[in-house]
């Protein structure tokens, strides 16, 4: 049961973006780097005075102005990350980073 505590601890970080560790990262004067690519080595996204911050959507409800500005073709997770940036729920992020595709 004394886990308990802990395991409520790190599921109210995941209900949120800007986090309490994410507040931490930015008063110590680190840079918040996000990015949704899992291929992006965590080495290049951690270096001194940064910190890597996964791109998410939690709770998330409409998606209304992300299917309005892409397509419906992309799936629903691009959409409502569009969505929570609309609503400004990333606007802590100094920088962000994509991974993008190789021409082929």
């Amino acid at each position: 049961m004394k886990d308990l505590k802990h395991l409520y601890y790190f599921e109210n970080l995941l209900e949120e973006v800007n986090n309490d560790l994410v507040r931490e990262g930015l008063q110590r004067g680190d840079i918040a780097i996000g990015g949704v690519c899992s291929l992006i080595p965590e080495v290049l996204l951690n270096l001194p005075g940064t910190f890597a911050v996964r791109l998410r959507a939690p709770r998330t409800g409409s998606i209304e102005m992300g299917t309005y500005y892409m397509t419906s073709l992309l799936c629903e997770g691009c959409r409502a990350y569009l969505e929570r940036a609309l609503e400004g729920g990333y606007e802590f992020w100094t920088a962000y980073w994509h991974r993008t595709p190789a021409p082929r």
